[in-house]
């Protein structure tokens, strides 16, 4: 069963690569080609233009300084964003709205000067050191991130990669950094810079004027509108009977007339287009942050939304009804959580008396903590900060770092053994991790350590594959640096892909058969 379970998963692996079509990113990633005035835009992976990266593209798509620029929007359905950017007046010749992940779409990634993202890229994506990115990110958390994500401690693997890809990244405050650079990993390594600056799509929060405008254009002038805007749980809840567009219903009829109740549901929720009797949903002729500037007042759960709407000073109201499933399924970062100042509610009824019986709400010291850099001129300031700046800003992390692999089984106390041992200044241990993750089973201290990835399946074509395996055979018997610089390239494309821009020092590894990011320059490893 076993060689059963190995063909089909090397089959599976096949027909991923031919899918994905990784070669092509190969071919771009030598060509020397780059548009200049080009900027390519995704956000959530291309299924919706939203964010922090509408912002921005509105603010260059609006400014005359970049009225010779080229911009591309990368999108899951892009004649639905086509037709949405037209009743905006947000598109024009400059504009091209193209398939995610098509061939245009990988020409685009691999030629654009300027990439704007708040997600990842693929995996398969070579970034040109000539190219600039700058992640945005989507959120300040509160649910745990990157190596503190319960159940799966590779599961930051791509975005490790991309931060560490990324020219620069958007920090709005301490607990992001700090999320980032320790949770991540990126700390002491990281090429590109943090910025320090508010989330460009929080700057419509300080646009007084847009304000009013949207509150008269949809009647909320006499109105009390709140906003009820869910986070998507996944796996983490429990609550089979739970309906949310009853709950919410029955609070808007509660409610009355003076009130009006805003849905949004998280994308990947179904209840997206639900039709209501009491509620209503957002209008769709606006991005999210345009309308919820306009309300004054804001219902989640766990999102992220209530770090951004903090900056507005209005009412926040909690309601976690799978509270301590939920926590204890995802892990959320206590000294954040032990001090939100809102009312939180464990049923709806709870949330009607904290609506009802709250006046306003004062959080100045929560402001000051995770809302200090937001302000009008946010989007401005990254622009100005990526685009203007004729000389690329760099960490001062130039110093190479040495690799340790673990490709073999251990435990918790085989490992800070061999970590206690290590005397480079600066190192990764690197996991590689097998289909079945099984060396790594016993392992219980991923969120004490430092480490990358390098999943199995290097991105070589045929006749790289051929070419570096033979090398790999002919170096088992013969130890010559001619055999050794012929894989080189093809080692350090691979880091590339993996590992952005870092720099490599030593590798040290116990086996001798490695991936091809792994097995140019590699010492024998005697811890």
């Amino acid at each position: 069963m076993r060689i059963f379970r190995s063909i089909k998963g090397r089959l599976e692996g096949v027909k991923n690569d031919l899918k994905s079509k990784y070669w092509e990113y190969i071919d771009y990633s030598d060509d020397g080609i780059i548009w200049s005035e080009t900027v390519l835009f995704e956000a959530f992976g291309g299924k919706n233009f939203q964010g922090n990266v509408f912002y921005i593209y509105r603010e260059l798509f609006l400014d005359e300084t970049y009225k010779n620029f080229k911009f591309i929007i990368s999108h899951c359905e892009p004649q639905k964003l086509t037709s949405y950017m037209k009743k905006r007046n947000l598109i024009d010749d400059r504009v091209e709205i193209i398939q995610t992940h098509s061939f245009r779409y990988r020409e685009c990634l691999a030629h654009a000067k300027y990439l704007v993202n708040n997600m990842s890229f693929n995996m398969d994506y070579i970034k040109k050191p000539e190219q600039i990115y700058l992640n945005t990110w989507h959120g300040t958390p509160l649910k745990f991130l990157g190596r503190r994500i319960k159940n799966d401690a590779f599961e930051c693997n791509n975005a490790q990669r991309n931060f560490l890809m990324a020219d620069y990244i958007i920090a709005p405050n301490e607990l992001t950094k700090k999320v980032f650079n320790e949770d991540y990993m990126i700390e002491g390594i990281l090429p590109g810079k943090i910025i320090d600056e508010g989330y460009p799509r929080n700057s419509v929060f300080f646009d007084d004027n847009h304000r009013e405008r949207i509150r008269k254009k949809y009647g909320l002038e006499d109105k009390t509108a709140i906003l009820y805007m869910p986070t998507w749980r996944g796996n983490a809840s429990r609550l089979d009977d739970f309906n949310p567009v009853d709950e919410i219903e029955k609070l808007a009829y509660l409610l009355g007339e003076s009130y009006i109740v805003y849905v949004k549901f998280h994308p990947a929720m179904v209840q997206d287009n639900t039709i209501f009797e009491y509620c209503r949903n957002i209008p769709e002729d606006l991005e999210v942050y345009e309308f919820l500037s306009a309300t004054d007042g804001l219902i989640t759960d766990y999102s992220s939304v209530f770090f951004d709407y903090a900056c507005t000073g209005k009412n926040i109201y909690l309601i976690q009804q799978d509270r301590e499933i939920y926590f204890k399924d995802r892990g959320v970062y206590d000294d954040v959580e032990k001090n939100i100042p809102f009312p939180i509610a464990i049923t709806f009824d709870e949330l009607y008396q904290n609506i009802t019986k709250v006046d306003s709400m004062e959080y100045s010291k929560f402001q000051k903590e995770y809302c200090k850099y937001d302000g009008l001129s946010a989007t401005k300031n990254v622009i100005n900060q990526i685009f203007q700046n004729v000389k690329r800003q760099r960490s001062d992390n130039d110093e190479a770092i040495d690799l340790y692999v673990i490709d073999f089984s251990i435990t918790d106390e085989q490992l800070l053994t061999i970590i206690s041992k290590i005397e480079s200044v600066k190192y990764r241990l690197v996991f590689v991790p097998k289909r079945s993750n099984g060396y790594f089973k016993n392992i219980s201290i991923f969120d004490q350590i430092s480490y990358m990835l390098c999943r199995p399946g290097d991105r070589l074509k045929i006749g790289e594959k051929i070419f570096v395996g033979l090398a790999k055979v002919v170096r088992l018997i013969f130890r010559s640096s001619k055999v050794e610089n012929s894989i080189r390239k093809y080692a350090e494309r691979e880091q590339r892909r993996l590992w952005g821009n870092i720099k490599i020092g030593n590798i040290y590894a116990k086996q001798i058969w490695l991936p091809t990011a792994l097995c140019f320059s590699v010492k024998t490893w005697y811890l």
